[in-house]
């Protein structure tokens, strides 16, 4: 159903409507008019009932198809009132403005259909007023019989006129002055609607735009005309084609809108069965054309949204242009989609991001428990592999003082690392309680994660008496993969690497150094400790710290 009309019903009211389109064509035709006065008539009121039909096919609860639709009907049922009954010429000058009433509001509320802001409101109602105005005035001044006689032959007397034909001139000029303001004011307000967007809003808005300046246009040229009386009639023409393009633009930007939500579908499909909310992101930047859409998860350890690099996300500070999309779980904060506003024309559209984030958030903690638990095992690297194993330093004095809350500080603390871990190409081979042991195919990847890892944990937002410091220590050799992961003397060597580190410090052995090579990343040092006893170990290693400028 279509407003309580079927798509059958919708389909005899369009194809009405083109008729209405068509004999107004025929009626200015029959009554001499030159082509360039009735085909303009027809092809106008086609084009916007044809869009309209378009955008209400697509969208029914949208009002912005609808009102296209009745601004094609009612420019042919002017023409067709003024030439089946000429008394009603009258009504036909004083309800002239309607149209472009109409198409102020359309242009100030596309693509949602609804004003947005107070000034919108103020200025659309202010034009109606005044135009309202307007028509009771015509309607109580004009005479058709001495004005517009060019206009509808053969014309009658205006039964409603109460004075003589001096006071219309004086309405008509403040009328022309009226016009000339409102498509200024309507121009600007375009024009601000569509700077203040960001990238992907202001594609969106470019029909706007364009139509903004030519409705501005349209109506001082027709001001102008009325207040000077001189004939713009080629002017006239050249705006009537370009306003024709207004619901044309409109339409096919408003339909390629929400086929955005089939690109989307699409990307979720193409990044597998556990989508990394990271890759989920990037792809809903491409599919919906916002290179700033953020998506943000909850953290409750720190009691905010946090993005992909640990910042907060205050999604109560977002201007205009942006609009937040809040996910739950049993009644919880689960993640956060900061997009442009513009996407909130769909719901449909919003439904299928709010869906694909929550199966990428969700899958995620999926393989987390999974890793937590030792799988992944044939997804683990082969041959020289970089080890890192980490561990928080005073975990069980936390413990003491944080009560129930350390559960959300280790579940943030895993989350870090997962994501670390994945950006930089690495592994989880194992992550119980504080402990995390995570590989990487290259030492500069393995390296770079655990500066990244430390800068994560030293940015976080963490509650009273939280501030958890992790030791990390790298390691390079070649272990033996069995069904149950890494076994070999390499293993438990990083193992004892990272105990000798303190809380906040990285250490790598001297077979992390001999790999990396001159392959350090930018503005990381290794700063010699010189050669280390580790337990269990007979030989001595030769141990360094990594430093880099934070």
């Amino acid at each position: 159903m279509v407003r309580g009309l079927s798509s059958r019903a919708l389909t005899l009211v369009w194809l009405a409507g083109l008729g209405l389109c068509v004999a107004a064509s025929g009626l200015s035709a029959s009554n001499g008019r030159p082509p360039e006065v009735f085909l303009p008539v027809g092809i106008s009121g086609a084009v916007y009932v044809t869009s309209g039909y378009v955008m209400v096919r697509r969208r029914p609860g949208n009002r912005i198809g609808y009102l296209l639709g009745a601004i094609g009907l009612f420019q042919a049922g002017q023409v067709a009132l003024r030439h089946l009954l000429p008394v009603t010429e009258v009504t036909n000058v004083a309800l002239g403005p309607v149209g472009p009433v109409i198409l102020s509001y359309v242009l100030l509320a596309y693509p949602s259909g609804v004003l947005a802001g107070r000034i919108e409101r103020w200025v659309v109602g202010g034009i109606a007023l005044t135009f309202a105005l307007f028509a009771v005035a015509t309607v109580l001044t004009v005479d058709p019989m001495a004005h517009g006689t060019s206009r509808c032959p053969p014309c009658v007397a205006n039964p409603l006129r109460i004075t003589d034909l001096s006071v219309f001139p004086v309405i008509d000029n403040l009328n022309s002055v009226a016009v000339v303001a409102a498509g200024l004011v309507v121009s600007i307000l375009c024009l601000r609607r569509w700077l203040q967007a960001r990238e992907g809003a202001r594609r969106v808005l470019a029909p706007v735009l364009f139509g903004g300046i030519v409705t501005g246009l349209g109506f001082a040229v027709v001001g102008l005309v009325f207040f000077t009386r001189l004939d713009f009639s080629l002017g006239a023409q050249v705006l009537l084609l370009l306003q024709i393009l207004i619901p044309i633009a409109l339409a096919v930007t408003f339909v390629s809108v929400f086929a955005a939500r089939g690109a989307v579908s699409a990307a979720v499909v193409q990044l597998g069965a556990t989508p990394r909310t990271e890759a989920l992101e990037d792809a809903l930047r491409h599919a919906l054309g916002d290179r700033e859409l953020i998506v943000a998860r909850w953290s409750a350890a720190s009691g905010a949204y946090l993005d992909r690099e640990g910042q907060r996300v205050d999604l109560d500070q977002l201007d205009r242009s942006r609009a937040a999309l809040r996910l739950e779980r049993d009644g919880q904060p689960l993640a956060a989609v900061v997009h442009d506003a513009t996407l909130n024309v769909d719901a449909e559209l919003v439904a299928t991001v709010a869906d694909a984030v929550r199966f990428s958030v969700e899958s995620t903690e999926l393989r987390d428990q999974l890793r937590a638990r030792g799988g992944d095992v044939a997804d683990l690297p082969r041959g020289e592999v970089t080890f890192l194993f980490g561990d928080l330093e005073g975990s069980t004095e936390m413990l003491s003082t944080l009560g129930d809350a350390y559960i959300d500080v280790l579940a943030e603390l895993r989350r870090i690392v997962r994501e670390v871990t994945d950006r930089f190409a690495g592994r989880v081979v194992d992550a119980r309680a504080d402990e995390c042991f995570l590989a990487f195919a290259a030492p500069t990847q393995a390296v770079t994660a655990a500066i990244e890892i430390q800068r994560r944990l030293g940015d976080a937002s963490w509650p009273p008496g939280a501030e958890p410091r992790m030791r990390i220590g790298l390691h390079r050799g070649t272990p033996d993969l069995t069904s149950d992961g890494y076994v070999g003397l390499d293993v438990h060597r990083a193992a004892r690497v990272m105990a000798t580190a303190q809380g906040g410090q990285i250490v790598a052995s001297a077979a992390v150094a001999t790999a990396l090579g001159d392959q350090l990343p930018a503005g990381v040092t290794l700063l010699p400790v010189g050669y280390v006893s580790l337990k269990g170990i007979a030989e001595p290693e030769f141990l360094y710290r990594v430093a880099d400028a934070g």
